[in-house]
């Protein structure tokens, strides 16, 4: 029987010893590639998150020496930081490479509108100073478009003194346009509702003198009848006409204003001819016109056909001719003309009277503005019917406007778009 020597015995020892060490390192190295492999699948979970993301999402690291440096913050070369990750829809919205953005982070610079630069650069500065969130809002210039975007990020400071700040990247654009138009239309509703409420207290301010003259001198007429005085009851009563006149033209042209404004006029266009039209209007008027002596001339030789409401046109035709003979001396005269063109029909009613100036012509159609004066005669205006008449044109498309000289006369002239 052969029995191991020691020397024998102690290199059996060494050989297990190093297959158990070879065991250990084995498991060793499986275990770190697990960890690698978990890791490397957390990592890619992680970019998966971030990229997945509809809105920009970033890391920046601020080195402690760079921390509070002015002059990097608002160079387009260098930057006090280094980007440390970008997602895919950061890069998107400002349309840069992120390997770019990370060898040079400062380009960013380049794309902020140039007014907002400033709040940026200060927002920067303060946040990294004060270390509290960095929120800002403000615009990018980004394929030639502007752009409004939104950060927000938090800092975590370091042991080493660096500051990692993680935030999300946000294209506000659309949200920003929203609001800019809400924003626009209050504005314009309040600015309506106080025109129209300045309008409405000078319409009932208007309305108290015909009334008052009504009722003082219907009272006046009572006296005068029972005195048996003709001469001052046919005076009186002439007053008492010419007021109920003016207050119910006042009251019928609020009425018709009040229902194109609150929806209740409806807009039915029919096939008519405008030359009918104007004829029929001045017939209304001949009585009045050949008080004062005026001749009316309707200077249209064919037949006009046109697509329009015509109720709200009428209105339009009559408010001018009213306006005409109220504004034209005795023996004056109007004319009337009308002309088919290629894409509207454009009447002109013309008169000799007693023009108006630049500054009158600016208030005609204001709704804040209103302006009423007496005619040749000390006839009482509305001041009410060139506003419904623009707003009567504006619904077929149309304009109105006025050319007119002092002393010499005035041309109302508007258009109606052809929907024939």
């Amino acid at each position: 029987m052969v029995t191991p020597s020691k020397s024998n015995e102690h290199a059996f020892d060494i050989l297990a010893q190093a297959d158990i060490d070879q065991s250990v390192i084995g498991s060793i190295e499986e275990r770190h590639n697990k960890i690698k492999e978990d890791l490397e699948q957390e990592r890619q979970l992680y970019l998966d998150l971030a990229n997945s993301q509809p809105t920009g999402v970033y890391r920046i690291r601020i080195h402690n020496s760079s921390r509070c440096d002015e002059d990097k913050w608002r160079s387009s070369i260098e930057a006090p930081y280094e980007v440390e990750f970008a997602n895919t829809r950061f890069c998107e919205i400002l349309n840069i490479e992120l390997e770019a953005f990370q060898k040079n982070p400062a380009i960013i610079k380049e794309l902020i509108f140039e007014s907002d630069k400033e709040s940026f650069i200060q927002k920067n500065i303060e946040s990294d100073r004060d270390l509290i969130p960095f929120l800002w809002e403000g615009r990018f210039v980004v394929r030639n478009k502007l752009i409004w975007v939104h950060f927000e990020s938090i800092p975590r400071p370091l042991p080493n003194g660096d500051v990692i700040w993680t935030g999300a990247f946000f294209d506000i654009t659309k949200r920003k346009k929203e609001q800019q138009e809400i924003q626009a239309k209050n504005e314009e509703l309040q600015l309506a509702n106080a025109e129209k409420n300045k309008f409405f207290s000078i319409i009932a301010h208007d309305l108290k003198s015909p009334f008052n003259a009504i009722v003082g001198f219907s009272q006046l007429l009572i006296d005068e009848i029972k005195n048996k005085n003709i001469e001052e009851v046919e005076k009186y009563a002439e007053i008492v006409l010419d007021s109920s006149n003016t207050a119910l033209d006042l009251l019928t042209n609020l009425m018709e204003w009040a229902r194109s404004q609150t929806g209740r006029l409806t807009f039915e266009p029919e096939l008519f001819d405008m030359h009918d039209l104007i004829k029929e209007t001045v017939l209304v008027f001949s009585h009045i016109a050949k008080g004062k002596n005026i001749n009316i001339r309707v200077d249209i030789d064919t037949q006009l056909n046109v697509s329009a409401d015509v109720s709200m046109i009428s209105t339009v035709i009559r408010n001018l001719i009213s306006n005409a003979i109220k504004f034209t001396h005795i023996g004056g005269q109007i004319i009337i003309r009308a002309e088919q063109l290629s894409h509207h029909l454009k009447v002109i009613v013309s008169d000799s009277g007693v023009g108006m100036s630049e500054s009158v012509i600016d208030k005609l159609f204001r709704i804040d503005e209103k302006y009423s004066t007496s005619g040749t005669q000390d006839e009482q205006g509305t001041g009410l019917g060139l506003i419904l008449c623009q707003d009567f044109v504006e619904k077929h498309a149309g304009q109105i406007w006025v050319e007119s000289a002092e002393g010499i006369g005035s041309n109302f002239i508007f258009t109606l778009k052809n929907n024939q």
